[in-house]
Formats: C-alpha cells, structure tokens, sequence
C-alpha cells in the first residue's frame, strides 16, 4: 500500500510471496511474486547509485523490466525521462536530454533471501514526459513524482473498491505515457493488485483473460471505439470490474454499444499530461457531465475556458486550459469545445494552423 511520509513515499507489501504480476507462458498464466521481483529491483537500485547524472532515459517493453527500473531510479531520486515510443529518433531526441539511459537487465541474477517489505521513494525524484505538443513538434513535460503518487491517491479514492476486487489489470496502453504508467502500473503496484505483463492490442486478449478472473481493463479510446463483437465479453460481464479510457475523447456512440454487451459503461478520464487528471463520466445513459476529482476547483475565465486548482498541480496557482466549458453544479462540468485550434486524433494533438501550412506547401496545391 502507499501512504506519504514526511521525506518520502513507503510502498508496502505483506510478504514476499504476494502476486506483483501474472505473465503468459504456453502452459497459462504464470505468477511472479514480490519476493522474484525483488532482485531485480535490488541490481537496478545499485546500478543506480553507480552512475554519475540525475537524468536518466528510461524505456523497457516489458513490464518487469520496466517497474524495476522504474522504481529503483525513484528510489534514488533520479529524474526519470520517459521517450514516447521505442522508434530511433525517438531515442535518440530523447538520449540527449539525459546522463544515461537504464540498460537492459541481466538474464541471470543472485537470489536475495532478506527480502524487504518497504519501499522508499525520494520526494527528489521526478518524471519527465514527452507529449505530441501542439504544433507536432515534442515537448516534454517535467512532474514531481509526488504529484502522480497524489494522483494514485485520488484514484484509489474513487475507484479503489473495484480495484480492490480485482485480480488483475490489464491494458492496451504504454507505460511510457501518462495514463498508462499511472492506471497500469503505479495504482495497481501501490494497491497491491497483480499486473498483466504484456501490453494487449486485440479484443480475444481481453476475452481470454476476463475468462479466467475478476479484471480492470485500461484502454485507449482508439481500442474501443474499434473493437466489435462486444458478444465475446458479454458471458464473463460480471468479472469485469471497471474498464477506463483516457487519453482523448470517446465517440458518443461508443458507450452505448458496452452498455447493451457489458451492462457497463467505461469510465472516462479527462486531463492532460500537463494537468494530470481533472475529472470522470460513465456514460450509462446520455448527456452526463464529467465530475471533478476529490480536491479539484473548478473556474472558468472570461471566454468561459476552464481553470482548475489541483493536487495533482505543482503548487496552489490556477491552471488556465483552452477547453470551453459550462459549470452546471459544482464539482461538475460540460465540455463545449477547444478555443484554440488544437485537436486530438488517436490520442495525439494535431495542430490546425499548422497542417494548413504543410498543405499550402504541398506540390499537390500548385
């Protein structure tokens, strides 16, 4: 469990023997404890405090590696550089931002018997995000890492009884965004709630492992609004204990078709990398304003664009958006629309004005 400390953040487990995830093997699932976990997590932390630099990139596929890594730089109070994706420029832009980069693991490594069963994250520590920006070109996003702890917090708060009941969490989602590495792997890890290894990408994934325990499913609205055959699920409805879509809108009609297959309906997150998460909706029938998470204001300026006071907000000072919004009651709020020419497509900001300048200077306008 996570509970805030005066010079850190303590993540605490049972015992060593605890599921930290559930791997796919050719015989089934197979679970890895806290206690084989941990060794990794213990090279990782010791490389660490080898290297000179506070900046580190850090990109692993695969979960295990990356929650080692992960949390072993946190511990160290290290600035930890997420790139977007494993692309070579990406890499490569993201490289130079930082001292080193964390290696890939060794394939073997010694057995620790004295297995701690605490966690100490440095309120140092920091997290950097690059995002699509607003003009397409990367910009890159600094958070204390307490502010996604706190976030993890407000999470739980809201959600923590259906995390609670579930035996897994999976998803469609990177670790190395904002929503994916808070809904699969710093809530789960701090709720002490199992991971599934790999990131999915077809809806048989999800049905396979819905089939076999009670789930949270996290997933983009681009994997929703296309998968169909929704049927598939409908047998093992009730083991689905939430599933969440964050990132950019949800098609209006999308909802509905989970209603009529699930008897549920996703709950939608609202924020940005830049604010963290601002507020939720489930749409189980239509026209439902979004509700402010615990402990966010809500204001709007002049042009009637969203202000907000956050938790999850580096300090008190009001953050100003360029969504438009009307505030019906308080804690609630009905998005408009943007007022500058920014939109999201697949998840990634697209400027307008600069799309028309490519296409002015396009050979297929002459």
């Amino acid at each position: 469990m996570l509970e805030p400390r005066a010079d850190h953040w303590q993540i605490q487990w049972n015992s060593g023997q605890q599921i930290l995830a559930l791997q796919a093997t050719a015989e089934g699932l197979s679970p890895l404890n806290y206690a084989s976990w941990y060794p990794q997590l213990w090279y990782c932390y010791q490389y660490c405090l080898q290297q000179n630099g506070k900046r580190v990139m850090l990109y692993q596929p695969d979960i295990l590696s990356f929650s080692s890594w992960f949390i072993a730089l946190a511990m160290a109070g290290k600035q930890i550089v997420l790139p977007s994706d494993g692309q070579p420029a990406t890499l490569s832009m993201a490289a130079k931002q930082c001292d080193w980069h964390a290696p890939e693991l060794p394939t073997h490594l010694t057995a620790i018997t004295d297995i701690p069963l605490t966690l100490q994250l440095s309120h140092d520590s920091r997290v950097c995000f690059f995002t699509s920006g607003s003009t397409g070109e990367p910009k890159l996003v600094d958070k204390a890492l307490c502010q996604l702890l706190r976030e993890v917090q407000t999470l739980n708060r809201h959600f923590g009884t259906q995390m609670a009941r579930a035996e897994l969490v999976a998803g469609t989602v990177s670790l190395q965004h904002i929503y994916g590495l808070l809904f699969r792997l710093l809530w789960p890890l701090c709720a002490n709630r199992p991971v599934y290894s790999e990131q999915l990408s077809y809806l048989e994934q999800w049905q396979s492992l819905l089939a076999l325990q009670p789930m949270i499913f996290i997933s983009s609205p681009a994997h929703l609004a296309r998968f169909d055959e929704l049927s598939l699920l409908t047998a093992d409805a009730g083991k689905l204990c939430a599933f969440f879509s964050s990132g950019g809108p949800l098609p209006d009609e999308v909802p509905a078709r989970y209603v009529a297959a699930l008897n549920t309906a996703p709950i939608e997150v609202y924020g940005s990398t830049e604010t963290g998460g601002i507020g939720f909706r489930k749409r189980v029938t239509d026209n439902v304003d979004w509700q402010a998470f615990a402990n966010i204001e809500l204001q709007q300026d002049d042009r009637g664009a969203l202000a907000i006071r956050s938790p999850h907000l580096p300090d008190g000072s009001l953050f100003q958006t360029e969504d438009k919004v009307l505030l019906p009651a308080s804690g609630s709020f009905r998005l408009i629309g943007r007022l500058d020419r920014i939109v999201k497509l697949e998840e990634k900001r697209l400027s307008l004005p600069e799309l028309e300048q490519f296409c002015l200077q396009s050979d297929l306008n002459s």
